[in-house]
């Protein structure tokens, strides 16, 4: 069975569901470790508010940071790349770091599909020196849900990047409530390897992109240079 790939990013009249707030859902020293794979390291730690269970990811990707987050930002090719997505387009731009987007990913049968309208933002962490993109779910009144399909919430998200030499140190944390009829066993389970392949896909995709970096993105990542 395939696990729920994810990814990214509306305002008209929506109101958030739960913005990015790592210690409302997680205690920074109650990571474990799942495994490691392919020099992926993924953790696992229930979510304080339900039975949930979010993971991290740690891995230095073998691609530049340009390279990264110009894929990354390439809303409409996430489809080329990322695992299980059948469809991925803009809603609503703000700027080049900040967007809406509309996901649908797919699930064997007879699991439903699930779909995604989240909000997405890349900033600077001056004092951990990372770029981060801050991804979460939001509430859509707009955006019509797809026949035979569950919304699911992307209830904390983010990815964290810096400079490792020529490559990318990468920091995934990953809180997917799925929705519907599925056994949270089931969802524990297959969530999992959400961020080893997502982010195996993104290492391989970066690795020949040749997307151009948009000039806000370029701004924020001369700023992170220039605290090194």
């Amino acid at each position: 069975m395939k696990s729920i790939a994810f990814f990214i990013i509306f305002l008209l009249s929506t109101s958030i569901f739960a913005k990015n707030n790592f210690n409302e859902f997680f205690n920074p020293n109650g990571w474990e470790e799942v495994y490691t794979k392919d020099g992926i390291t993924v953790y696992s730690q229930k979510s304080k508010h339900s039975s949930i269970v979010g993971f991290k990811a740690e891995a230095v990707l073998v691609a530049p940071l340009e390279n990264i987050l110009a894929t990354l930002r390439d809303v409409e090719g996430t489809i080329n790349w990322a695992p299980n997505i059948t469809e991925k387009s803009t809603i609503k731009e703000f700027s080049d770091l900040k967007a809406i987007t509309y996901t649908n990913n797919d699930l064997p049968w007879p699991a439903a599909d699930r779909d995604m309208v989240q909000m997405n933002e890349l900033r600077l962490d001056e004092e951990n020196k990372y770029l981060v993109v801050d991804t979460y779910s939001i509430k859509d009144d707009v955006y019509p849900f797809a026949e035979d399909t569950v919304r699911a919430n992307v209830t904390f998200g983010t990815l964290q990047f810096r400079r490792k030499g020529a490559h990318s140190s990468v920091l995934m944390t990953l809180l997917v409530d799925p929705k519907g009829s599925l056994p949270i066993w089931l969802v524990n389970m297959l969530q999992k390897r959400l961020p080893y392949q997502f982010l195996i896909a993104l290492e391989k995709e970066a690795v020949k992109s040749k997307v151009p970096l948009r000039a806000g993105i370029k701004k924020l990542l001369d700023k992170l240079d220039s605290l090194e």
